[in-house]
């Protein structure tokens, strides 16, 4: 049985290099200490690990779709255990795309009754990445250092762990 473990990213397991709140562009970001320690633990227990993000510097343009993407994809360079990560580019949560290292899609509406529920603390990532991959909410855990993750990973029924106790957990 395949277990999942779902990180948030910004605050999570990433940062900015430039000290900025949020990443600048798709270079601008580094390991959160402890991150990769523990992404590592996961992976090697067996665990599917996917990330979930709020990207709405795309809707209030700060970044364009593109360079999102490019910012998904340098995640998951710098995490080569990360399977895929899901992000909401909407204020709405109707819009939601999923990067692999070399490509991306749009899962928007692959699933219509996720629509208005991708961005957190909706569920919609979590409820495609479970629906796709047939695997009940039991068999999972989130990650997230924000009460919109935690609401997220409640909605969803998913057990949730802090951020900072996850990172500081050694193997």
């Amino acid at each position: 049985m395949q277990e999942i473990l779902f990180v948030d990213l910004d605050g999570t397991i990433r940062r900015s290099k430039s000290g900025e709140k949020f990443i600048q562009f798709p270079q601008d970001q580094e390991a959160i200490p402890g991150a990769k320690e523990a992404i590592t633990k996961y992976s090697t227990q067996g665990y599917l690990i996917v990330g979930i993000t709020n990207q709405g510097g795309v809707a209030a343009k700060h970044k364009s779709l593109d360079d999102c993407i490019k910012e998904q994809q340098e995640t998951l360079k710098l995490f080569p255990e990360i399977h895929s990560i899901l992000f909401c580019p909407d204020f709405e949560g109707t819009q939601c795309y999923r990067c692999y290292r070399d490509k991306y899609f749009d899962c928007t509406t692959h699933y219509p009754r996720l629509l208005g529920h991708y961005r957190k603390p909706g569920c919609g990532m979590i409820d495609y990445v479970l629906t796709v991959n047939e695997i009940h909410p039991s068999d999972c855990l989130m990650v997230g250092d924000s009460l919109e993750d935690e609401a997220c990973a409640e909605a969803a029924g998913v057990t949730f762990i802090e951020a900072e106790k996850w990172r500081s957990t050694r193997m």
